[in-house]
């Protein structure tokens, strides 16, 4: 073949390889966003930790008692550490906000329990029944 007749080939090749390149570098750059939401996840061994202290809110305690729900009860579930990500607010401005939800062991209710790791201490923000809708006037 004609060397002439194989550069725009190779012109074509050259620009195919670029396009490659600059998608695959704003792919990478896309990606890279979604990772530094995930980068304010802790470890969970926070949650587990037996000694952790607890600091419950005004609202997270009124919440409680609205809907019978105990402080060991909410440790419980605390200890268990599932976390619905898709319930969390990890770039919360005044800190990561953690929903942990589970089924309590005494009486099977289903709760979730907003958590703010703080440095020393877990802090309760508040406490949702999630198979029974509370009338909680007192709390707002």
């Amino acid at each position: 073949m004609n060397k002439k007749k194989l550069i725009p080939y190779l012109i074509l090749a050259a620009f195919f390889v670029v396009a490659l390149l600059v998608r695959s570098y704003r792919t990478g750059d896309a990606d890279a966003q979604p990772e530094s939401k995930t980068s304010t996840r802790i470890s969970l061994d926070v949650f587990r930790d037996a000694d952790a202290e607890y600091f419950f809110t005004k609202h997270a305690r009124c919440r409680m008692e609205c809907r019978n729900i105990t402080q060991k009860e909410v440790k419980e579930i605390v200890s268990k550490a599932e976390v619905n990500y898709n319930k969390s607010d990890l770039q919360a401005s005044a800190g990561a906000k953690y929903a942990l939800e589970g089924y309590t062991s005494n009486d099977r209710q289903h709760i979730r329990v907003i958590v703010a790791p703080k440095q020393k201490h877990l802090s309760i923000v508040t406490v949702i029944d999630l198979d029974k809708d509370w009338e909680c006037p007192s709390c707002r």
